[in-house]
């Protein structure tokens, strides 16, 4: 009797807990804001921002310093690619770095003269790209655009050259290119960039968001000089579990709003690549959300004001986009960044999510990484609970205001009733 009984005043003090920080989070703006707010707006204006999922119509000059028929032509041939849009026709390299510098164009193809008499003849000629590689992928998209071009002009002069000497166009295709590669798209047919990032992108914020959100919380809690307890001194290392199982709850609620809308929600409106179901995302995500959870409690006694959480979580968010691997390839990581990278929760998730979600294996096959973030859980549950209790220990945590403690009476009386 005595044990049922005391586990009815454990969960009477977890919900007591879930209460008073579910009160916590809708009365504090900042918190409501950045736990909730940003994870309804960014996904929707970086997915906004990305829509055309590829980089089109790049606008570029060009010199034409031989004006012919092949020159015309070959101008036309770039001007009709995807990804580049002849926006200024320029008189030398000068004037083309002057449009450059007015930010008019991206880049400009200087067609040399006798490019029609040097073709005509048989001699290699040359055409000079300048672009902007300040802009990676703009300069990329313009290079690429340029070879296609180039590879599409020079095959058909050769076979207008093989035709002339009598051979078939099957033959003429044959000669000049005697090894045809077929190339498959997987998992991104449209290599879209849209398609590639937000995914991943979204589990970021939901984790950035969680750690500053619950950071905010914690530094307006120090600032208060209360206690989070409402048991009697001797006995509060007897209320840390529910205390910490209470908070984790409401922020588990938010963070379940947060992935109906951003993970299933956007992904479904923009299109995003999804070749998993229902439970096999939430099995990988479960873990995901309850160590980024315990780690943002635990990490949120530290800061004794709320400007110290967004400061320091604000300043941790381009990390953890680096070490995750969409910035930069995992494998071109030293290693030991990748080791120290593996406290963030998303470092681990985001791999294993892209494969769930973009490849479509099965839940088994990211067995590893779902053992690693449940040993994320239980170690950050563990070390956030004894951290709690050695504070209360040392007596930093036992401060409470006078109309703190007449505020909770009737919560005591009720919570810590004997038989």
């Amino acid at each position: 009797m005595k044990s049922v009984n005391s586990k009815i005043k454990y969960l009477e003090l977890t919900a007591t807990h879930f209460i008073n920080e579910f009160k916590n989070v809708t009365s504090d703006f900042g918190a409501m804001l950045i736990l909730i707010g940003a994870v309804f707006i960014y996904p929707i204006v970086y997915s906004i921002g990305y829509y055309n999922e590829t980089l089109t119509e790049i606008p570029f000059g060009v010199i034409d310093q031989d004006h012919s028929e092949l020159s015309r032509k070959y101008t036309r041939m770039l001007d009709a690619t995807q990804e580049l849009k002849l926006a200024q026709s320029c008189n030398d390299l000068k004037e083309a770095e002057n449009k450059l510098f007015e930010n008019k164009i991206s880049g400009a193809i200087l067609i040399p003269k006798d490019f029609q008499k040097d073709i005509l003849s048989g001699k290699q000629t040359n055409v000079a790209l300048y672009a902007d590689a300040s802009y990676f992928l703009t300069y990329r998209n313009e290079f690429l655009s340029v070879s296609t071009v180039n590879s599409y002009f020079g095959a058909g002069i050769s076979v207008v050259k093989y035709l002339y000497e009598g051979k078939s166009i099957e033959e003429a295709k044959t000669a000049i290119d005697p090894v045809s590669a077929k190339v498959h798209v997987l998992y991104n047919p449209s290599s879209g960039y849209a398609s590639f990032i937000m995914p991943s992108i979204i589990l970021v914020i939901i984790q950035q968001t969680l750690l500053i959100g619950i950071g905010l919380l914690g530094g307006s809690f120090s600032e208060s000089k209360t206690s989070p307890f409402i048991l009697a001194t001797g006995t509060r290392h007897r209320e840390v579990v529910p205390l910490l199982l209470g908070k984790a709850g409401v922020y588990g609620l938010v963070s379940f709003i947060n992935i109906a809308f951003a993970v299933f929600w956007v992904n479904h409106w923009f299109n995003y690549p999804d070749k998993s179901g229902f439970l096999e995302i939430m099995m990988l995500l479960f873990p995901y959300l309850l160590s980024t959870i315990f780690l943002g409690i635990g990490v949120s006694t530290i800061f004794k004001h709320r400007e110290s959480a967004i400061v320091f979580m604000v300043f941790l968010s381009p990390v953890a986009l680096f070490v995750s691997g969409l910035s930069w390839p995992v494998s071109a990581i030293p290693e030991w960044i990748n080791l120290a990278a593996k406290i963030l929760p998303s470092t681990t998730v985001v791999p294993a999510y892209l494969r769930l979600r973009t490849m479509g294996v099965n839940i088994s096959e990211i067995r590893s990484e779902l053992i690693f973030l449940y040993l994320q859980v239980f170690s950050y549950f563990l070390l956030t609970m004894f951290y709690f209790r050695i504070r209360i220990k040392k007596g930093k945590m036992g401060h409470q205001s006078i109309s703190d403690t007449e505020n909770k009476t009737a919560q005591i009386n009720t919570v810590i009733k004997t038989n």
